[in-house]
């Protein structure tokens, strides 16, 4: 199988992202705020099959002291075939090495990131908008 990794946003089809948002599933996202966020964010890369986009994930960073990763995903039918750690390594590779990274992780994929080195935090804390729906996703206790 062919896969691309495509750093930028410039060829993004950005209403097809948001379907692999939704069919992940990874909660929702609507395309103008989506594109907003990505052309805001450090680094952002793309996976692509045979021109479609396949997969997706973004970074953001101050470049000197505190990364963070949002937003990988990678459509169903594509998952479990190296995809999402071809995108983590893209990201990685582009964000400051001498400073933390922190990541948002859905409740039970915490082993997929811990292949890269990411831990627990004990001292991590959370301001969500909608605390109630947060909990019930499993991101606050």
């Amino acid at each position: 199988m062919n896969i691309s990794i495509k750093y930028g946003t410039e060829s993004i089809d950005w209403v097809a992202l948001c379907e692999i948002f939704r069919l992940a599933p990874l909660s929702t996202r609507e395309p103008a705020k989506l594109k907003i966020a990505a052309e805001n964010s450090h680094t952002v890369c793309s996976a692509y099959f045979e021109q479609k986009i396949i997969g997706f994930g973004r970074a953001i960073s101050d470049g000197q002291y505190q990364s963070a990763i949002y937003d990988v995903v990678v459509l169903p039918e594509f998952q479990r075939q190296g995809i999402g750690k071809s995108i983590m390594e893209a990201l990685l590779e582009k964000i400051p090495k001498s400073a933390p990274v922190l990541i948002f992780v859905a409740p039970g994929k915490q082993g997929f990131y811990r292949k890269f080195g990411f831990g627990n935090l004990k001292t991590g804390m959370g301001l969500f908008p909608n605390p109630e729906m947060s909990r019930a996703k499993g991101y606050l206790e």
